[in-house]
């Protein structure tokens, strides 16, 4: 078996940096976004707490149940939002990894085409280009 190299690549995989045109630390996609957010979802509710007792003049347990609900309500809705935009968006772990492979498959089988099924492809492809096999007029 002679083997060959091929100048045809596949598409390379996207980037995956996330382009939101944040500064890195208000970016949750990055580590110092995820630190900064992190944080800010530990802290505002004391925040929100404080200004609940002390400026509303609600009193502990009403302010603790505000609190407790929204912080879990929100949590709750903003989790399960994010994972139905993922998954709408085929943006899963085993979709990536399934895209991968099929891209891999296709490569790898296209390096062990000969070089008349190479050219046959091509001309299947792009028909009418220079080189390309001729087709059959039905």
């Amino acid at each position: 078996m002679v083997q060959r190299n091929v100048d045809v690549q596949l598409a390379a995989p996207e980037d995956q940096s996330s382009g939101s045109g944040l500064p890195w630390l208000l970016d949750p996609g990055t580590k110092g976004g995820i630190i900064f957010w992190g944080i800010a979802a530990i802290v505002l509710p004391f925040v929100a707490y404080d200004f609940m007792l002390d400026n509303l003049g609600w009193d502990v347990v009403e302010a603790g149940r505000v609190i407790t609900v929204g912080y879990v309500g929100l949590g709750t809705v903003l989790w399960t939002g994010s994972y139905v935009f993922r998954v709408a968006n085929k943006d899963m772990t085993y979709a990536q990894q399934l895209k991968d492979y099929e891209n891999a498959v296709i490569q790898k089988r296209f390096e062990e085409l000969s070089e008349e099924e190479v050219d046959a492809l091509m001309g299947e492809i792009y028909p009418g280009a220079p080189g390309a096999a001729p087709t059959e007029n039905k």
